[in-house]
């Protein structure tokens, strides 16, 4: 399966999906109030015919230069799709469908923060994925729980292991939010700088907002 293939499915798909739109591999729902939310479609390594289809959502305040699907699972019950599936486009879209009202309910950064926190809780070896604890922080920001999002920026900046460089570059730029937690509206400007960074890098088109705190 390549782009050119996929782009044909989603088009056909798309008239059962309102507020979304189509860009290569992805679907996803417009505006993009913050977070990119909807399906991305990627190719098997075992089978030219064979794909996958995550459901997603990436809050785009945090920095990125690649879409991945941390926050996201794969569609369907065996999970790979085929294109010679007699009845794949059928299928596939009821399958995608259960998906839509949860992507619709990311709404607000409160709602955001909420779908997060199950993310940000230790295994049971004590681990916590630093993305997940860093999406959270800066979500709680933008709600307006500056308390909270301390807190997780505290445990985070704890457990992030400095030899890794990945965690390394996560816990630079929590130590810079919470450098700026005492004045929220710097935080807010840099949330926002970091978001329009990120729709560049992705690639997306949408009326993109500064973010913005909830009442």
């Amino acid at each position: 399966m390549n782009t050119k293939q996929f782009l044909a499915i989603e088009h056909r798909l798309l008239p059962r999906f309102p507020n979304f739109t189509v860009k290569g591999a992805l679907m996803f729902i417009q505006p993009l109030d913050n977070t990119l939310r909807g399906f991305y479609w990627e190719p098997s390594t075992f089978s030219k015919k064979e794909f996958f289809v995550n459901a997603f959502f990436l809050p785009l305040y945090i920095p990125t230069k690649h879409l991945h699907c941390t926050f996201g699972h794969r569609v369907g019950l065996r999970r790979r799709w085929s294109i010679d599936r007699f009845d794949l486009e059928s299928t596939l879209g009821s399958e995608m469908q259960k998906e839509v009202p949860f992507l619709m309910s990311l709404r607000t950064p409160t709602d955001v923060a909420n779908a997060l926190k199950p993310l940000a809780i230790p295994n049971q070896n004590g681990y916590v994925n630093p993305n997940c604890s860093e999406a959270l922080a800066y979500a709680l920001v933008l709600s307006g729980d500056i308390k909270a999002a301390a807190t997780v920026l505290d445990r985070l900046l704890k457990s992030a292991n400095p030899l890794i460089a990945w965690e390394n570059e996560i816990a630079s730029r929590a130590r810079l939010v919470q450098e700026k937690l005492e004045q929220p509206e710097n935080v807010l400007e840099q949330l926002a700088a970091w978001e329009t960074e990120t729709v560049h890098n992705l690639g997306i088109e949408a009326s993109t907002q500064s973010p913005k705190t909830s009442s």
